[in-house]
């Protein structure tokens, strides 16, 4: 052995994580074995026939598709779980606390969502609705993308924001989730609807005060239904406050839409009245915007 060569020994080569820590010249040296290696590995068909050559290399063909599909596909929808969990938060703060038209008090947050963050508002709300459903379901937080094994879609997020926006609750959305799995074998966007639309009309159906006993003597199980159902109708008043704020965004984009249009009214005498009418409306709500309340009614107590 000539004075002056290093060799490299057992441990010391176990220390090696990566070409880059070897000189350059041995660096150059494995890579162009490494290359070799996989430019020779189709010289492994050499026995076999040209048919069944073909095969075999339709096989690996297709497992690299698959492979590599896979790999984009569990790359973007962990990018998509993320997005939701850090955008949907903050999009839901700028909308509750009015930030949107700091700089333009006549601004809607629809406008705002087109002209400054360059998203559609169908898409916003898909993101402030993506990343309640995720918490309601325990994904947020976490790059997870699925739930009891399926992926969530944005057909699933659709399905399950009404529940999650009348105030559900993790525990009702999840056995929401649940009851449509057991009922159709999988939980799928319209299998989903239906449950809600279930659970909804269950509220409908059961009777109220002076139409009959509800629960009443009955068995546990019809107390339990009634309790259920009277959740069900206090998360169908939260639904209809939210509907009704829809509504009212809705008509403060047209009516921003008008009074920034450029145009006058034909009839100005008519117009001013309907504004009138619009600002008085305005104050009503500004009155009346109350998060409703159980009322207790005194009866009279009828002895036979």
């Amino acid at each position: 052995m000539r004075m002056g060569t290093q060799v490299a020994l057992p441990g010391q080569a176990a220390e090696l994580t990566s070409v880059g820590q070897l000189d350059p010249a041995e660096e150059a040296a494995v890579r162009l074995r490494r290359a070799r290696r996989v430019m020779n590995r189709p010289q492994e068909l050499a026995g076999l026939d040209p048919a069944e050559q073909l095969e075999e290399c339709l096989r690996v063909l297709r497992a690299a598709e698959a492979r590599r599909d896979g790999t984009v596909r569990d790359t973007q929808l962990r990018a998509a779980a993320v997005f939701f969990d850090t955008a949907g938060p903050y999009l839901v703060w700028v909308r509750e606390n009015g930030l949107y038209c700091l700089d333009d008090p006549s601004r809607t947050f629809e406008r705002w969502l087109s002209e400054l963050w360059g998203y559609s508002q169908s898409q916003c709300y898909l993101f402030i609705d993506a990343v309640r459903v995720r918490a309601a379901l325990g994904l947020a937080g976490s790059e997870e993308y699925a739930y009891r094994g399926t992926v969530v879609t944005t057909g699933h997020i659709k399905a399950l924001a009404p529940a999650v926006n009348a105030r559900l609750g993790p525990e009702g959305v999840q056995q929401l989730w649940a009851d449509t799995e057991a009922r159709d074998g999988k939980a799928t966007e319209t299998g989903l609807r239906r449950t809600w639309r279930a659970y909804r009309e269950l509220a409908a159906a059961q009777p109220t005060d002076g139409e009959g006993e509800a629960g009443g003597a009955g068995t546990g199980e019809t107390s339990e239904n009634s309790e259920d159902a009277g959740r069900v109708a206090r998360w169908g008043v939260n639904e209809e406050l939210r509907a009704v704020r829809a509504a009212l965004e809705t008509l403060q984009a047209r009516y921003g839409r008008l009074t920034n249009g450029g145009l006058a009214p034909l009839d100005a005498a008519a117009a001013t009245r309907e504004a009138a009418q619009v600002r008085a409306l305005g104050r009503w709500f500004s009155r009346h915007a109350a998060v409703p309340e159980d009322v207790v009614l005194d009866a009279e107590i009828v002895q036979d």
